[in-house]
């Protein structure tokens, strides 16, 4: 509990983080910071391949989809 006065701390749990990500409040990759891109129900960091996907993939034998990201590099 914080006292009359003093700033609210920012931290917040890994789980409220997750939470932000998934339903679009917060656009910022967990792992490397950078801005992720989301592609229907999957959020991808196009900088560190990191891939967020709803529901329980691994735990239904369900394999993680093979996202094509666009790269930085590309030409336009």
């Amino acid at each position: 509990m914080t006292q009359p006065g003093l700033p609210t701390p920012l931290n917040r749990t890994l789980d409220q983080e997750l939470a932000a990500l998934v339903r679009g409040a917060s656009l910022e990759c967990l792992v490397c910071g950078e801005f992720v891109l989301h592609l229907g129900d999957v959020r991808a960091c196009p900088e560190c391949h990191t891939i967020l996907a709803e529901g329980s993939v691994l735990s239904e034998g369900w394999k993680v989809p093979e996202i094509e990201l666009p790269s930085a590099m590309q030409a336009g």
